[in-house]
């Protein structure tokens, strides 16, 4: 089982959360800016596909 399909199992399990497919947030770029309350956040997507939250 990929880890894909691991996150679309356990939000099954969690109807409450709401799940939103990174292509929806990054479209082709491979970082993005989050601004919460005051701080901004940079999500980046690594060379191997993962994710990185930096302050």
């Amino acid at each position: 089982m990929t880890d894909m399909e691991k996150t679309q199992e356990s939000s099954v399990n969690q109807p409450d959360r709401r799940t939103v497919d990174s292509k929806a947030l990054f479209g082709d770029e491979r970082e993005i800016t989050i601004s919460h309350r005051e701080d901004h956040y940079r999500l980046s997507i690594t060379k191997l596909g993962k994710l990185i939250l930096t302050k």
